[in-house]
Protein backbone atom coordinates (compact mmCIF):
# COMPACT_ATOMS: atom_id res chain seq x y z
CA UNK A 1 0.00 0.00 0.00
CA UNK A 2 2.83 2.32 0.91
CA UNK A 3 4.58 1.53 -2.37
CA UNK A 4 1.37 2.23 -4.26
CA UNK A 5 1.06 5.64 -2.59
CA UNK A 6 4.69 6.42 -3.37
CA UNK A 7 4.22 5.49 -7.02
CA UNK A 8 1.10 7.63 -7.20
CA UNK A 9 2.91 10.63 -5.65
CA UNK A 10 5.87 10.16 -7.96
CA UNK A 11 3.59 10.27 -11.00
CA UNK A 12 1.89 13.38 -9.62
CA UNK A 13 5.21 15.15 -8.94
CA UNK A 14 6.47 14.23 -12.41
CA UNK A 15 3.27 15.52 -14.01
CA UNK A 16 3.47 18.79 -12.09
CA UNK A 17 7.12 19.15 -13.01
CA UNK A 18 6.41 18.65 -16.70
CA UNK A 19 3.49 21.05 -16.51
CA UNK A 20 5.76 23.63 -14.87
CA UNK A 21 8.34 23.20 -17.62
CA UNK A 22 5.69 23.67 -20.30
CA UNK A 23 4.44 26.84 -18.61
CA UNK A 24 7.97 28.17 -18.17
CA UNK A 25 8.82 27.56 -21.83
CA UNK A 26 5.64 29.32 -22.90
CA UNK A 27 6.36 32.29 -20.61
CA UNK A 28 9.87 32.67 -22.02
CA UNK A 29 8.50 32.88 -25.56
CA UNK A 30 5.74 35.36 -24.75
CA UNK A 31 7.53 37.63 -22.24
CA UNK A 32 11.32 38.02 -22.77
CA UNK A 33 13.31 38.92 -19.68
CA UNK A 34 14.98 42.31 -19.32
CA UNK A 35 18.38 40.72 -19.95
CA UNK A 36 17.26 39.67 -23.45
CA UNK A 37 16.77 43.28 -24.53
CA UNK A 38 19.56 45.07 -26.40
CA UNK A 39 21.86 46.64 -23.82
CA UNK A 40 23.11 50.11 -24.84
CA UNK A 41 25.65 52.09 -22.81
CA UNK A 42 25.52 55.88 -23.16
CA UNK A 43 28.65 57.61 -21.85
CA UNK A 44 28.59 61.40 -21.66
CA UNK A 45 31.05 63.97 -20.35
CA UNK A 46 29.18 65.18 -17.27
CA UNK A 47 25.68 65.65 -15.90
CA UNK A 48 26.67 68.95 -14.23
CA UNK A 49 26.00 70.72 -17.53
CA UNK A 50 22.23 70.71 -18.29
CA UNK A 51 23.10 70.10 -21.94
CA UNK A 52 23.85 66.48 -21.10
CA UNK A 53 20.68 66.08 -19.06
CA UNK A 54 18.77 66.99 -22.24
CA UNK A 55 20.89 64.52 -24.21
CA UNK A 56 20.03 61.76 -21.73
CA UNK A 57 16.32 62.57 -22.03
CA UNK A 58 16.40 62.09 -25.80
CA UNK A 59 18.40 58.88 -25.47
CA UNK A 60 15.86 57.44 -23.02
CA UNK A 61 13.02 58.26 -25.41
CA UNK A 62 14.75 56.29 -28.16
CA UNK A 63 15.42 53.34 -25.87
CA UNK A 64 11.79 53.26 -24.75
CA UNK A 65 10.50 53.33 -28.33
CA UNK A 66 12.80 50.47 -29.35
CA UNK A 67 12.39 48.47 -26.10
CA UNK A 68 16.11 48.58 -25.37
CA UNK A 69 17.91 48.63 -22.04
CA UNK A 70 19.79 51.93 -21.67
CA UNK A 71 22.60 52.42 -19.17
CA UNK A 72 23.65 56.07 -18.67
CA UNK A 73 27.04 56.96 -17.19
CA UNK A 74 29.25 60.06 -17.23
CA UNK A 75 32.40 61.55 -15.79
CA UNK A 76 32.34 63.99 -12.89
CA UNK A 77 33.37 66.83 -15.19
CA UNK A 78 33.64 67.44 -18.90
CA UNK A 79 37.40 66.93 -19.28
CA UNK A 80 37.98 63.63 -17.44
CA UNK A 81 38.39 61.22 -20.33
CA UNK A 82 40.12 58.79 -17.94
CA UNK A 83 36.82 58.29 -16.12
CA UNK A 84 35.03 57.63 -19.40
CA UNK A 85 37.63 54.99 -20.29
CA UNK A 86 37.18 53.28 -16.90
CA UNK A 87 33.40 53.30 -17.29
CA UNK A 88 33.55 51.73 -20.75
CA UNK A 89 36.05 49.04 -19.69
CA UNK A 90 33.84 48.19 -16.70
CA UNK A 91 30.82 47.63 -18.93
CA UNK A 92 32.79 45.77 -21.59
CA UNK A 93 33.66 43.30 -18.84
CA UNK A 94 30.04 42.94 -17.69
CA UNK A 95 28.64 42.85 -21.23
CA UNK A 96 26.96 45.39 -23.51
CA UNK A 97 25.69 45.26 -27.08
CA UNK A 98 26.25 48.87 -28.14
CA UNK A 99 28.10 51.97 -26.97
CA UNK A 100 27.09 55.59 -27.62
CA UNK A 101 29.93 57.92 -26.66
CA UNK A 102 30.27 61.69 -26.30
CA UNK A 103 34.04 61.76 -25.73
CA UNK A 104 35.79 64.22 -23.44
CA UNK A 105 38.91 63.89 -25.59
CA UNK A 106 38.88 63.23 -29.33
CA UNK A 107 42.07 61.13 -29.33
CA UNK A 108 42.60 59.56 -25.90
CA UNK A 109 39.24 57.77 -26.08
CA UNK A 110 40.24 55.80 -29.20
CA UNK A 111 41.97 52.74 -27.61
CA UNK A 112 38.93 51.81 -25.52
CA UNK A 113 36.64 52.26 -28.54
CA UNK A 114 38.91 49.87 -30.43
CA UNK A 115 38.58 47.35 -27.59
CA UNK A 116 34.81 47.69 -27.79
CA UNK A 117 34.86 47.15 -31.55
CA UNK A 118 37.07 44.08 -31.19
CA UNK A 119 34.54 42.59 -28.76
CA UNK A 120 31.75 43.03 -31.32
CA UNK A 121 30.15 46.02 -29.60
CA UNK A 122 28.50 48.50 -31.98
CA UNK A 123 29.94 52.00 -31.43
CA UNK A 124 28.29 55.34 -32.22
CA UNK A 125 29.99 58.71 -31.64
CA UNK A 126 27.86 61.73 -30.67
CA UNK A 127 28.48 65.40 -29.79
CA UNK A 128 32.28 65.70 -29.97
CA UNK A 129 33.83 63.84 -32.88
CA UNK A 130 36.53 61.23 -32.42
CA UNK A 131 39.56 62.29 -34.46
CA UNK A 132 39.16 60.37 -37.76
CA UNK A 133 42.86 60.33 -38.66
CA UNK A 134 43.96 59.16 -35.22
CA UNK A 135 41.23 56.52 -35.22
CA UNK A 136 42.31 55.18 -38.61
CA UNK A 137 45.95 55.10 -37.50
CA UNK A 138 44.93 53.05 -34.45
CA UNK A 139 43.02 50.55 -36.59
CA UNK A 140 39.53 51.65 -35.57
CA UNK A 141 37.12 51.47 -38.53
CA UNK A 142 34.93 54.52 -39.24
CA UNK A 143 32.06 54.81 -36.75
CA UNK A 144 28.77 56.68 -37.25
CA UNK A 145 28.80 60.26 -35.97
CA UNK A 146 25.77 62.23 -34.74
CA UNK A 147 26.25 65.90 -33.89
CA UNK A 148 25.89 69.40 -35.31
CA UNK A 149 28.04 71.58 -37.55
CA UNK A 150 29.92 73.18 -34.66
CA UNK A 151 31.93 75.50 -36.85
CA UNK A 152 28.75 76.85 -38.41
CA UNK A 153 27.19 77.28 -34.97
CA UNK A 154 30.19 79.25 -33.72
CA UNK A 155 30.18 81.34 -36.88
CA UNK A 156 26.48 82.21 -36.61
CA UNK A 157 26.70 83.19 -32.94
CA UNK A 158 29.77 85.37 -33.47
CA UNK A 159 28.27 86.90 -36.61
CA UNK A 160 25.22 87.95 -34.62
CA UNK A 161 27.43 89.52 -31.93
CA UNK A 162 29.33 91.42 -34.62
CA UNK A 163 26.06 92.74 -36.05
CA UNK A 164 25.37 94.44 -32.71
CA UNK A 165 28.65 96.36 -32.71
CA UNK A 166 28.39 100.09 -33.30
CA UNK A 167 31.81 101.08 -34.59
CA UNK A 168 34.56 98.72 -33.47
CA UNK A 169 34.99 96.10 -30.75
CA UNK A 170 37.78 94.29 -28.89
CA UNK A 171 36.93 90.61 -28.57
CA UNK A 172 37.81 87.79 -26.20
CA UNK A 173 37.11 84.20 -27.27
CA UNK A 174 36.79 81.72 -24.40
CA UNK A 175 37.59 78.29 -25.80
CA UNK A 176 36.81 74.79 -24.64
CA UNK A 177 39.61 72.22 -24.27
CA UNK A 178 42.00 72.30 -27.19
CA UNK A 179 41.92 68.50 -27.23
CA UNK A 180 38.19 68.54 -28.09
CA UNK A 181 37.33 68.79 -31.76
CA UNK A 182 34.00 70.56 -31.18
CA UNK A 183 35.75 73.24 -29.12
CA UNK A 184 38.23 73.83 -31.93
CA UNK A 185 35.44 74.03 -34.50
CA UNK A 186 33.41 76.56 -32.50
CA UNK A 187 36.47 78.74 -31.98
CA UNK A 188 37.34 78.60 -35.68
CA UNK A 189 33.79 79.53 -36.65
CA UNK A 190 33.81 82.53 -34.32
CA UNK A 191 37.18 83.73 -35.58
CA UNK A 192 35.98 83.47 -39.18
CA UNK A 193 32.91 85.57 -38.36
CA UNK A 194 34.99 88.27 -36.66
CA UNK A 195 37.39 88.38 -39.58
CA UNK A 196 34.51 88.65 -42.02
CA UNK A 197 32.92 91.48 -40.02
CA UNK A 198 36.05 93.60 -40.34
CA UNK A 199 35.36 95.74 -37.27
CA UNK A 200 36.26 93.20 -34.56
CA UNK A 201 39.78 93.03 -33.16
CA UNK A 202 40.60 89.73 -31.46
CA UNK A 203 42.71 90.48 -28.38
CA UNK A 204 42.80 86.96 -26.90
CA UNK A 205 41.54 83.40 -27.39
CA UNK A 206 42.17 81.16 -24.38
CA UNK A 207 40.64 77.93 -23.00
CA UNK A 208 38.52 77.66 -19.85
CA UNK A 209 37.76 73.93 -20.28
CA UNK A 210 33.97 74.30 -20.40
CA UNK A 211 33.86 75.50 -16.75
CA UNK A 212 32.06 78.54 -15.35
CA UNK A 213 34.60 79.31 -12.63
CA UNK A 214 37.56 79.05 -15.00
CA UNK A 215 35.81 81.34 -17.49
CA UNK A 216 35.15 83.87 -14.73
CA UNK A 217 38.84 83.85 -13.75
CA UNK A 218 39.97 84.08 -17.38
CA UNK A 219 37.62 86.99 -18.12
CA UNK A 220 38.90 88.82 -15.05
CA UNK A 221 42.51 88.20 -16.08
CA UNK A 222 41.99 89.25 -19.71
CA UNK A 223 40.02 92.37 -18.75
CA UNK A 224 42.85 93.47 -16.48
CA UNK A 225 45.30 92.92 -19.34
CA UNK A 226 43.05 94.35 -22.07
CA UNK A 227 40.70 96.90 -20.43
CA UNK A 228 39.10 97.77 -23.78
CA UNK A 229 37.47 94.33 -24.16
CA UNK A 230 33.76 94.75 -24.82
CA UNK A 231 32.78 91.57 -26.68
CA UNK A 232 33.06 87.95 -25.51
CA UNK A 233 32.23 84.74 -27.33
CA UNK A 234 32.33 81.60 -25.19
CA UNK A 235 32.29 78.14 -26.76
CA UNK A 236 29.67 76.91 -24.31
CA UNK A 237 27.05 78.49 -22.07
CA UNK A 238 28.70 77.52 -18.80
CA UNK A 239 31.72 79.62 -19.76
CA UNK A 240 29.49 82.41 -21.04
CA UNK A 241 27.79 82.48 -17.63
CA UNK A 242 31.21 82.88 -16.03
CA UNK A 243 31.90 85.91 -18.23
CA UNK A 244 28.44 87.31 -17.41
CA UNK A 245 29.08 86.93 -13.68
CA UNK A 246 32.27 88.98 -14.02
CA UNK A 247 30.50 91.60 -16.13
CA UNK A 248 27.66 91.89 -13.62
CA UNK A 249 30.02 92.29 -10.69
CA UNK A 250 31.82 95.08 -12.51
CA UNK A 251 28.72 96.76 -13.99
CA UNK A 252 29.83 96.12 -17.57
CA UNK A 253 26.33 96.15 -19.02
CA UNK A 254 27.60 97.37 -22.40
CA UNK A 255 29.50 94.13 -23.02
CA UNK A 256 28.26 91.89 -25.83
CA UNK A 257 28.44 88.27 -24.67
CA UNK A 258 27.55 85.15 -26.64
CA UNK A 259 27.44 81.47 -25.72
CA UNK A 260 26.62 78.04 -27.10
CA UNK A 261 24.18 75.28 -25.95
CA UNK A 262 20.99 77.13 -24.90
CA UNK A 263 20.92 75.61 -21.41
CA UNK A 264 18.13 76.94 -19.13
CA UNK A 265 20.30 79.50 -17.29
CA UNK A 266 21.56 80.81 -20.62
CA UNK A 267 18.02 81.12 -21.96
CA UNK A 268 17.18 83.20 -18.89
CA UNK A 269 20.28 85.34 -19.45
CA UNK A 270 19.18 85.97 -23.04
CA UNK A 271 15.80 87.17 -21.82
CA UNK A 272 17.46 89.47 -19.26
CA UNK A 273 19.77 90.93 -21.92
CA UNK A 274 23.08 89.89 -20.37
CA UNK A 275 23.56 87.15 -22.96
CA UNK A 276 22.98 88.41 -26.48
CA UNK A 277 23.01 85.08 -28.30
CA UNK A 278 23.37 81.36 -27.76
CA UNK A 279 23.14 78.32 -30.02
CA UNK A 280 20.68 75.50 -29.46
CA UNK A 281 22.30 72.34 -30.79
CA UNK A 282 19.29 70.21 -29.80
CA UNK A 283 21.04 67.92 -27.34
CA UNK A 284 17.93 65.78 -26.96
CA UNK A 285 17.95 65.05 -30.69
CA UNK A 286 21.63 64.09 -30.57
CA UNK A 287 20.94 61.61 -27.76
CA UNK A 288 17.84 60.28 -29.49
CA UNK A 289 19.49 59.78 -32.87
CA UNK A 290 22.63 58.34 -31.31
CA UNK A 291 20.71 55.54 -29.59
CA UNK A 292 18.51 54.96 -32.64
CA UNK A 293 21.63 54.61 -34.80
CA UNK A 294 23.17 52.12 -32.37
CA UNK A 295 20.02 49.99 -32.38
CA UNK A 296 19.87 50.13 -36.18
CA UNK A 297 23.43 48.78 -36.29
CA UNK A 298 22.45 45.92 -33.98
CA UNK A 299 19.65 45.04 -36.40
CA UNK A 300 22.07 45.22 -39.37
CA UNK A 301 20.17 48.20 -40.76
CA UNK A 302 22.25 50.54 -42.92
CA UNK A 303 22.98 53.90 -41.27
CA UNK A 304 24.34 57.23 -42.46
CA UNK A 305 28.03 57.73 -41.58
CA UNK A 306 27.26 61.28 -40.41
CA UNK A 307 23.99 62.70 -39.08
CA UNK A 308 23.95 66.46 -38.49
CA UNK A 309 21.25 67.98 -36.30
CA UNK A 310 20.30 71.58 -37.13
CA UNK A 311 21.72 74.40 -35.00
CA UNK A 312 19.29 77.12 -33.93
CA UNK A 313 20.44 80.67 -33.14
CA UNK A 314 18.65 81.96 -30.04
CA UNK A 315 18.48 85.72 -29.49
CA UNK A 316 15.27 86.23 -27.48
Amino acid sequence: MIMARFACCAVLWLSLGLLGCDQQDEAEVVSPTVDERAKVLLVMKSLVNPFYAAMEKGARQAAEIRAAQLIVRSGTNETLVEQQIEIIDEHLASGIDALVIAPANSVEIIPVLLRAHQQGVKVVNIDNQVDPMAAAAAGLPPIPFVSVDNERGGFLAAKYLASLVDGEAKALVIEGPRSAKNAIQRRNGALAAFEQAGNIELVAAEPAHWKLEQAYALTKQMHAKYPDINLVFAANDMMALGAILYAQENELSDWLIGGYDNIPDAASAVKSGWLKVTVDQQADQQGYRGVMTALDLLESTSVDPTVLVDVLVVTD
